[in-house]
């Protein structure tokens, strides 16, 4: 149906930018283009999660989230850049309404890369503390095109990719886990908790441990 809705938009465009041009027949044509790709944009789909809840941790999230910044910063990993941002339930930015704030990972050492976002999260849960991170994928819009397009092929989605993408995006991902790991484990350590009793591994396509 979206493909349709993608050909009778296009074929307008072209209309209007040969027949109506004097008029600004090539603003309206994409100006199809990108209604089809408002109405195809589509929430992130979340490809791998951890998660954990730490007892008498209140108030500690603030920590966990600057020490997994630094401990991911000292790795070096190459082309990963973090920012912390309010987002809604959709985990798109947002202002208002019901938000939370979450450290964000996005590896800019592809262009296909950037549209595999990392969520990470320490939230109050009474006097504990709910930690967690969330692997997405979202199409971009250029993506979202390519996709329109016949004979596509979803060359972005995590089961299409290669075995060496498969590879540096695992390696992402670990390298971010094991980071998060580490700043929870400290807060552990301080609250003379064991860390050995957390369950370490990913629920998800990666299955990170």
């Amino acid at each position: 149906m979206l493909k349709t809705i993608f050909y009778c938009l296009l074929v307008l465009g072209i209309l209007f930018f040969f027949l109506y041009r004097p008029l600004g027949g090539i603003f309206l044509g994409i100006a199809f283009l990108i209604i089809v790709v408002f109405i195809s944009n589509k929430e992130p789909e979340i490809l791998e999660n951890w998660s954990c809840l730490i007892s008498g941790a209140q108030g500690k999230g603030d920590q966990i989230m600057i020490a997994t910044e630094e401990l991911v910063a000292s790795t070096k990993a190459p082309s990963v850049e973090m920012l912390v941002e309010s987002v809604g339930p959709s985990l798109s930015k947002a202002v208002f309404g019901d938000v939370r704030k979450f450290l964000i990972c996005i590896n800019k050492i592809g262009l296909k890369f950037r549209s595999y976002k990392i969520f990470i999260n320490a939230n109050d849960y009474g006097k504990n503390l709910f930690v967690s991170w969330y692997l997405t994928h979202k199409p971009g819009w250029w993506e979202t095109l390519i996709l329109l397009l016949p004979g596509e092929k979803q060359i972005l989605n995590i089961e299409k990719l290669n075995l060496f993408d498969r590879q540096d995006l695992t390696a992402y991902a670990s390298n971010v886990h094991q980071c998060f790991l580490a700043a929870v484990d400290k807060i552990l350590l301080e609250l003379k908790q064991d860390p050995s009793k957390i369950d370490r591994k990913t629920k998800g396509f990666l299955g990170i441990s």
